[in-house]
Order: structure tokens, then sequence, then C-alpha cells
């Protein structure tokens, strides 16, 4: 079939799905893609939102006849590919489409641990107690074995930890419940799929596995398509990184002791790795924020490092003879290994093109390194991997340029480029209004302004509204001045889990959320709910962060200005991306009020605007209030 003849009019998918709108621009995309899938190479393709993008890169992979991975930025997202949009295209095709979705072993039961977990059960708080009966029956009923099956249990709850499949205590071939293996029969279902849909974390982990191996955790595959782009830089430099906390050695220990029992002739050597990891964790610098090493730890902490490597050290060759007697001990030996090879690492002054810094944990202040410049590094390994790479997003530009995103994912020179324009009016649709009269962010009058902007914003919006802020500590005190003052349901992030959150704001249509990171993208409302997006500055990464601290240095050190060619398109990305949460259908009409003054008086806030939809702009409260008010939207001159 023709993808003229599944996107056009009167074509396969309007008439598989009621209401379907034939889109230029979903067909113009299909093409690129077909065309990338095709003949190779790299395509850079912006998607605006309402475009149909997802369906728009999976017709063609499916008529390429190849296999192609899929890869999310979410597991979210990938449930909605694999739940929704394939059983749509194959409606429409007439046909079974060969798809399967893969997710880290961490998100399986193992039937194994379970069996040992649930012989001699063990809880921190009675709240895991009394949420086991449930993850009990869950277990004994599932088909799958996806955690995703349990939303009723906290991401947190303690003793999924030890019954979730990892790489650390799998035994594979030699495992009893190896032919009932919930994550194998997933990856064997990959591994027959013409299309597999993963995860960014997914995909890089199994980048890891063979840099380092012959093994693999995905099938190979003759072509990629990378879906929510702009978030690989951030995945890829945690992957590329090294990390080592009080929980890893703790965790290694608890294994130990279930493997090789708390006596025994390996119990000395445990013991001084245990004491060795709790002196270094005690002598390292406390503080909320992360702090930059720059070179070896100082004084009592870099002993104490020593310290954990002899006992490392120590500990793998008590340990080595006996990793033959079972799948067990031979995992703890290479876990022992991989930390030693860290700890000695750490214990090194970092390379020219690495950073280094002490993250601050709720267990324990960690040990952290990542690469300054992930680019080379996907160079090398992201598009060599398939014949063809597709990279698609609604934001991949800023300042209507893909230049930022070509230097940050090492994308080829000779990659091609598409932009796909969102079907919606801005005209109409949208307002974006700037208060005439703020102060500056960082001065102390902002917080409250911006307490009294939001509330005057809300009265006009009637609630559904996200304010959307940079900052946790700006979250919680607008939250403070807010509470009790409206009269509309005030959810705050933090207080209740995120999906709950959102339920409860879809459902509550003058109900009004505070959030911070998390909720800038990956947020769906469409409809009358989400009516005002609210920002209150621009989110521009602290200079202060280690990672932003040294790529701007490199920067600087070779000659470029960081704040045009890094920070500001950084910042742009974030924003285009938080102002995305508003118009998410023909249907929806509202307004983006972005407190930040420096947006109009700085200038490259022109930059900032370019890289936004182009909504009318106001500065007048009332032009606000009009535009909520009922009857025909009209455009604000």
């Amino acid at each position: 079939m023709e993808l003229s003849g599944i996107f056009g009019a009167g074509g396969a998918l309007g008439r598989a799905l009621p209401g379907f709108v034939v889109r230029d621009a979903q067909l113009a995309l299909a093409h690129a893609v077909a065309a990338t899938l095709d003949g190779g190479g790299v395509l850079l393709a912006e998607a605006g939102t309402g475009t149909g993008k997802t369906l728009a890169y999976l017709a063609p992979a499916v008529l390429s006849g190849r296999r192609v991975l899929v890869s999310t930025a979410t597991k979210n997202l990938q449930a909605q590919i694999l739940e929704k949009d394939v059983p749509l295209l194959a409606a429409a095709l007439g046909r079974g489409v060969s798809a399967a979705s893969l997710k880290g072993r961490q998100n399986y039961l193992c039937l194994r641990r379970f069996e040992r977990f649930r012989a001699r059960p063990l809880f921190r708080f009675a709240q895991e107690a009394a949420g086991y009966d449930l993850l009990e029956r869950w277990a004994g009923a599932t088909a799958s074995g996806d955690r995703a099956e349990l939303p009723a249990l906290p991401d947190d709850y303690g003793p999924w930890r030890e019954v979730c499949a990892t790489s650390d205590t799998c035994w594979g071939a030699r495992c009893p419940r190896e032919a009932d293996c919930h994550f194998q029969r997933h990856r064997r279902a990959a591994h027959r799929a013409q299309v597999v849909v993963v995860n960014h974390h997914l995909f890089f982990a199994d980048l890891a596995v063979r840099a380092v191996s012959d093994g693999e955790v995905l099938p190979r595959a003759a072509a990629a398509v990378f879906d929510e782009a702009h978030h690989l830089e951030a995945v890829a430099t945690q992957y590329l990184g090294v990390q080592v906390s009080p929980r890893r050695v703790a965790d290694l220990v608890r294994d130990a002791e279930a493997v090789a029992g708390s006596g025994g002739e390996l119990a000395p050597a445990l013991r001084e790795l245990e004491e060795a990891s709790a002196g270094l964790w005690g002598a390292l610098p406390r503080g909320d924020a992360p702090l930059r090493l720059r070179g070896h730890l100082e004084g009592e902490a870099q002993r104490g490092l020593e310290a954990l490597v002899r006992a490392a050290e120590a500990w793998g060759r008590r340990l080595a003879p006996r990793q033959a007697e079972n799948p067990d001990a031979e995992g703890l030996f290479r876990r022992s290994s991989e930390l030693l090879e860290d700890l000695r690492r750490f214990a090194e002054a970092p390379g020219p093109e690495e950073v280094r810094w002490l993250d601050p944990r709720p267990r324990g202040t960690a040990l952290q390194s990542a690469p300054v410049d992930v680019a080379p590094h996907l160079a090398a390994s992201l598009y060599g991997r398939a014949e063809a790479v597709v990279l698609t997003s609604a934001t991949l530009r800023v300042g209507g340029s893909f230049g930022y995103a070509r230097t940050r994912l090492g994308v080829p020179p000779e990659a091609r480029e598409l932009v796909a324009e969102s079907p919606f009016s801005w005209a109409t649709q949208g307002l974006l209004y700037v208060p005439a009269a703020m102060p500056d962010p960082n001065a102390p009058a902002f917080a409250p302004r911006a307490a009294a902007e939001i509330t005057q914003l809300l009265h006009s919006s009637r609630g559904r509204a996200f304010c959307l802020f940079t900052s946790h500590r700006a979250l919680r005190t607008v939250a403070e001045a807010l509470r009790g003052t409206l009269p509309y349901r005030l959810l705050v992030q933090g207080e209740q889990p995120r999906e709950v959150l959102l339920q409860t704001f879809r459902e509550d249509v003058h109900s009004v959320l505070l959030g911070a990171q998390s909720f800038w993208e990956g947020v769906d409302v469409p409809g009358e709910a989400l009516s005002a997006v609210i920002i209150d500055r621009i989110p521009f990464a602290s200079p202060g962060d280690p990672v932003v601290e040294a790529r701007i240095e490199s920067l600087r050190a070779r000659g470029e200005d960081p704040f045009r060619g890094y920070q500001l398109p950084a910042a742009a990305m974030g924003l285009r991306q938080g102002v995305g949460r508003l118009i998410r259908d023909r249907g929806d009409r509202g307004v983006v009020a972005i407190l930040d003054p420096r947006f109009l008086q700085k200038s490259y806030g022109r930059f900032l605007r370019e890289s936004l939809p182009p909504f009318p702009l106001t500065r007048a409260p009332e032009e606000v209030a009009r535009f909520f008010e009922p009857g025909e939207p009209t455009a604000v001159s």
C-alpha cells in the first residue's frame, strides 16, 4: 500500500479512525521517513504538535518489511505505541503488524527471586508489608510480569527491588525458571518482531553491553527511529558515566550474605568491605547541592576511598575461588570486579574530557562521573548502529535552526532535515502574556510578585492551569502563597504521585497543578482542563551544576560562546517543551504566561520568541481576561 493511500483523503486511516483529519505535514513526514529507511543515512525531523508523527514513522517502518527499532523517551510512550498506535495501523492496513515492546529487566518480575522472597519476606516498613498481598496475588496471576500492571504500588516500593529481574542476579540459561522467565519471553518476542519498541534508557544500556562484551540485549535492526530525540544527550550522559553509591555497596554486601551467609571464611573480608564503605561515605563532604571534583578527593575522604579500594581487592581475592560454585557466586564476583574497577577510577585524577562530582542523595552521597561531551560517543556508536536513523521530536529546532541538535547529538553533516509544521492556528487558539512590570527573577521581590500574577491569571482562567517552575523551592514558595486563597483545587507536585495528580487534574476541570521539571514535558491534557500554562522563569540550567559548568568551561576553552552556543539553546528547548503542554488538539484554546521579564527585555529574548509558536503577544491582563470570556475566539493585535 502506498503512503498516500494510508494518510490521504479517503485513505486507510480515515476509514479506520473516525474523525481522522488529513494533514499534509504528516504525509510529508511519512515520505521522508520512508526515503531514509529505503536509502539509509540520518534524518532530523521536527514534527510539530498535532502532526501525528508516531503513525508517520510507524507506517513506513511496517511497510519497509525490515526490522526497525523504535526508541522513545518514556515507558508511557512505549505503551501508547504498542497498545494504541500499532493496533490502529493494523486496522488501517487490514493485516497484522509484527510488533513487540521491551523494557529494562528491572521492570519485570523474576520468578526465582520472588519464590526466595516469598519463603522469607522481609520489610523495612509496615506500609511495605501492607502492600505485599497485592504483589503476591499479582505475581500468581500475571501473564506479562510487567510492573506497569501494578500502578497502586508506589514507585519506591522496597520489596520490588528484591523480586525484580536484574542483570546482576540473573542466572541465564542455568535458571530453573528460565523457560517461563518474563523478561526472556519479552526478549524472545522482540527478536521475532519486525518493529521493536524500546526506550532510550534500554537502548543505551544495550550499547553499554555491546561495548564491553559480545552480548546484546536488543536484536540487531536495519533502521532505528528515536522519538523525543531531544532527550538523547541527557540519557547518553547518564549511561556513559560511572557512579558508586552507598546503596550499590550495601546491596552487594546484602546479596553476598544471602549467598555466602554471615559467617564462614568470606565473612571477615565482607565485614572489612562494609566497614571501609561506611568510612568513605562518612568522610565525604556533606551538602544539599552537587559538589564538583576537579581532582582527587582530599584528606580523610581520599584515604577512605583508598581503604575501600583495598577492601574491595581483598574481597575479590577471597571470592574468586568460589565463583564457579553457582550462578549467584559468579554474579557476585562480576559485580565485585566492576565495583573495584569503578573505585580505582575514582581514586585517580579525572581525565580532561571527564567531569566528576559528589551527588547528595537520601541514602548518602554518591561519587558520579560523566563525559563532558557525548557528541563524539554518539557519532561513533549511535549512527553506525543501523543503516538508517531517524531523529524526531516536536522540539528539535531552536531559533528556527537544527544547529544545536546537530552539535549536541554528534549528527553527521550529511544528515537531511525536515520540518513538519503543526496544523494548529496559533493566532486564534492561543495567546502569549508577559506582564508589563515584573522584578528581575533573582530579586527577593520576584516570588511574591509572581504569586500575585499567578493568582490574577487563575481567576481569569477559572483554574484549569499548569503552573510550571524551574525549581522546587520556587514551587513551594508559591504553593504556600496560594494555599487557601483560591476557589479551585490546588494540586502540588510531591504531595501525591505524579499520575494521581494528573488524573485528578483531568477529572477536576477547574483544578490547578503546580509542577517542576517532570511536568514540563511528556504530559498530554487536551481539552478544557488545561487552558493556561504559567511559567515562572526562563529555564536556564544552573551554571553551578557540575556537568553544565564543565561544558561551559569546555566551550570557552575552544573559543566558543557557551551562552549562545549551549545555555541559551538549551533553555529555549526547555521553554518550548513547557509551552507545548498547552495546545494539544485543534479544539484547544489557552494562554501561555511567561513571568520572566528577561523574555522581552534582554537581547536574547528574540531568539527565545523565535523558538516558540507564533502566539499573539499581550502585556495587558485585561486582554487575558477577555480571551477567556465566553464567545468566539478572536485574535489579539
